[in-house]
């Protein structure tokens, strides 16, 4: 009988012993290649140095807050408004090491001065990276609407004289919007792309920074705050022309929109048009009214308004009035109450204060109007003899328009049309209503509102003192 059981035991032991000491050098090896290649690349993972101050936004900031005392002293209407904001309280400390990128924008010119921060108030802007998609998306905030996912935005402006009306602030009122499209866009990633158009509610004209969409480049930011610096800042210069430089607008032909040709469209939704034809992703419309589109009268409706219009004139004849010279006597009318506010105008400015900027003139005659004028220690009369009605009212129209407004429903149906025409993606339009405090928007409020629901983006109202309690507002 043989034992096989110590031999086995013999055997075995020196091959465990064999396996035991190999696997003991090999994690020591590898614990020793593990550390020097660690070791190796540490210096690919080290943090990167906290990015630079900007001191020059700093400084813009400051003066921008400073300013809106200097304005408000300038334009009683806009310091009834403002008296309540205190400068001082809304001062910033400076930044204790002003290197970075900052100081290279306002070597280029990017300064406090460039950006005419004297001329009035500013508004807090929020600007940030949400960093969604990798796409350089941003959430931005222009005159209190805040809107989301933008990396192509549009400001399309009115600069008519109705945002300059006393109601709003005055002459120097407008200078807020002007300031901060100026200081929002200097603040924009050089990734972004922007771009402005300019309306005139009155003329209908169109002016544009450029013919596309500007990517947000030093030198390009540059370039648009010298372009819209003199933006009504003179009242012997104001308008669309009244930029650093004009570049009108025709619209592109879309024969495959489906836009109905009969429509007569108003100057802004012919700006915000040409705004689209940019390809932005987010549009901010600032507007001092919204009239809808028009077209032509029936032959129908024109003969029965001329049949009326014809009977009134005839009472008219009967109490002694004629008709045909009615508009002569209004227009002449008209034109010596202009040439009486020109001369009123060169007294303020003589005196230091700001003029009267009026759209219309008859606009004069209004009472908050004439009661500025007697606070001023002014007082224009209108001359109505030979053209007003019964009641003593002045006659302002006689004739028949050829034209009758639309549903507002056919203006939102036209813009959608005009997005699935010249765009991908739908743009966002956001739209702000610049209105006075006496002034009843319900309409063009309801149909701003309308516009931009329907655009994907929000609405509000902008008033005088709105806007300086944005400015008041602290970063």
């Amino acid at each position: 009988m043989v034992r096989r059981g110590p031999l086995r035991w013999r055997v075995g032991l020196p091959v465990l012993i064999s396996v035991s000491v190999h696997a003991l050098i090999l994690a020591v090896a590898g614990v020793y290649v593990v550390r020097e290649v660690t070791s190796a690349r540490r210096p690919e993972f080290a943090a990167a140095p906290p990015p630079p101050e900007r001191p020059a936004e700093h400084r813009v900031q400051i003066a921008r807050r400073a300013s809106g005392a200097a304005a408000a002293a300038a334009n009683p209407a806009l310091a009834r408004i403002t008296s309540a904001a205190s400068v001082a309280a809304f001062a910033l400390p400076e930044p204790a090491e002003p290197v970075g990128r900052g100081g290279s924008l306002l070597g280029t010119g990017l300064n406090a001065a460039a950006l005419g921060v004297g001329a009035g108030p500013g508004l807090a802007t929020a600007l940030g990276s949400s960093g969604a998609g990798g796409r350089g998306l941003m959430s931005l905030t222009f005159l209190g609407l805040t809107a989301p996912r933008v990396s192509r935005v549009v400001f399309v402006v009115d600069v008519s004289r109705d945002l300059m009306d006393i109601r709003k602030g005055g002459f120097e009122a407008f200078a807020v919007i002007r300031n901060e499209i100026a200081r929002l866009v200097t603040q924009l990633p050089p990734t972004a792309r922007f771009g402005v158009v300019l309306f005139g509610a009155a003329s209908g004209d169109v002016n544009r920074f450029a013919a596309e969409l500007t990517l947000a480049t030093a030198t390009h930011k540059e370039a648009l705050v010298a372009w819209i610096r003199p933006l009504n800042a003179r009242p012997d210069h104001l308008g669309t022309r009244s930029a650093g430089a004009y570049l009108g607008w025709k619209e592109r032909e879309l024969p495959r929109a489906g836009l109905d040709a009969s429509l007569l469209t108003p100057p802004w939704l012919r700006a915000l048009r040409a705004a689209l034809e940019l390809e932005p992703d987010t549009v901010f419309l600032v507007t001092g009214g919204a009239s809808t589109a028009l077209r032509p009268r029936s032959d129908e409706r024109r003969e029965t308004l001329e049949r009326r219009n014809e009977l009134e004139k005839e009472r008219l004849r009967r109490r002694g009035i004629d008709p045909e010279k009615v508009g002569e006597l209004r227009r002449a009318a008209l034109a010596k109450a202009r040439r009486e506010l020109e001369e009123i105008n060169r007294q303020r400015v003589a005196q230091g204060k700001s003029p009267f900027i009026v759209s219309d003139t008859k606009r004069v005659f209004q009472p908050d109007f004439q009661e500025e004028l007697r606070r001023s220690g002014f007082t224009l009369v209108l001359d109505t003899q030979g053209w007003t009605d019964a009641r003593g009212d002045p006659i302002w129209e006689m004739g028949v328009s050829p034209h009758e407004k639309v549903p507002f429903t056919e203006v939102l149906t036209h813009v959608a049309r005009l997005q699935a025409a010249l765009l991908r993606e739908r743009a966002a339009v956001h739209t702000l209503l610049f209105v006075g405090p006496n002034e009843q928007p319900r309409e063009p409020a309801e149909q701003l509102t309308a516009l931009a629901r329907r655009n994907g983006g929000q609405f509000t109202v902008l008033t005088a003192r709105s806007l300086a309690a944005l400015g008041a507002a602290p970063p």
